[in-house]
């Protein structure tokens, strides 16, 4: 299970891999801190799981799922939020996240849900 933590924060990402490294089955857990750097990382890595803050600059996160989808790139895509409306999740969802957490109170979430997707995609 490799999964990018896509997010604007440098703190945001140490924290989510140190989280993630020690009590998911992740093999790697690699950060970006914008659309381009995950681009990358997405054209060259199989990344299983994007855990992508919806408040990238730019709207970039909008522009980052339209790129997975364009690419035809299967990877699950959970949304890192602080608080969305319903018509930005409504929009996220036809890009393709599945799942949306607040992404400062739900970390503590974040490793069960890795785990279970782990277990599903065997």
């Amino acid at each position: 299970m490799v999964v990018l933590v896509v997010d604007s924060s440098v703190l945001i990402i140490e924290r989510l891999q140190h989280i993630l490294s020690e009590a998911t089955k992740a093999t790697a857990v690699y950060g970006a801190v914008s659309y381009k750097d995950a681009l990358r990382f997405l054209k060259k890595i199989k990344i299983d799981v994007v855990l992508l803050d919806s408040g990238l600059p730019g709207n970039t996160a909008l522009n980052l799922l339209n790129e997975i989808n364009a690419a035809g790139i299967k990877t699950t895509v959970i949304m890192l939020t602080y608080s969305i409306d319903h018509y930005l999740e409504e929009k996220y969802k036809l890009l393709g996240a599945e799942l949306f957490f607040d992404k400062y109170h739900d970390f503590e979430k974040l490793p069960s849900v890795i785990n279970n997707i782990t277990a599903y995609k065997k």
